[in-house]
């Protein structure tokens, strides 16, 4: 009687999708480890300039690589389109986060300012406003960097910076 109560207790762990079990972190980064070099930057560039023939060849190299991740991983329809979400935010916030630095902006300011980032509330992408915009401005002149200092090519990032990031942990938020 116990060793049945045992194994039916098995199967029954056996029956638990792997849905409702967390995603280890190796499983996340398959499709960034598979990508091309160079793939980070292409996403950056296709956020911010949405659909355009440039930023489309992106998403569809993005998505050939995520979609192989999905298979290897039985991810159904809506898991693999979360995968590629989560993919596509993560890899613009590597490459943009460069960028901002390169400008002077920290990204974590702009994570602490919306709280956005690891941790944090995370807001989905579609509740990402223009007030954001605000909020970041208020942030940055706190931390001793006039908002009027940053070029359009600063606002461009940080835009592009809350973008990725929302995608990226709505896709997170859809995986698990």
């Amino acid at each position: 009687m116990r060793g049945g109560w045992a194994l039916a207790m098995a199967a029954a762990g056996l029956a638990v999708p792997a849905a409702a079990l967390a995603r280890p972190p190796e499983t996340l980064a398959c499709a960034i480890k598979a990508a091309p070099e160079g793939l980070d930057q292409k996403v950056a560039d296709a956020i911010l300039t949405p659909g355009t023939p440039a930023a489309n060849a992106t998403q569809a190299d993005l998505r050939a690589i995520t979609d192989a991740c999905a298979a290897d991983q039985l991810l159904n329809d809506k898991q693999r389109d979360a995968y590629f979400s989560y993919t596509w935010g993560r890899m613009g916030r590597d490459a943009l986060d460069g960028r901002l630095a390169a400008l002077g902006i920290a990204s974590a300011l702009i994570d602490r300012a919306l709280d956005i980032g690891p941790g944090n509330t995370n807001n989905p992408a579609d509740k990402v406003t223009p007030g954001d915009l605000r909020i970041v401005s208020e942030a940055l002149d706190k931390a001793g960097k006039p908002p009027a200092s940053v070029t359009a090519q600063g606002w461009q990032l940080i835009t592009g910076w809350i973008v990725a990031t929302a995608l990226m942990f709505d896709g997170q938020r859809d995986l698990d």
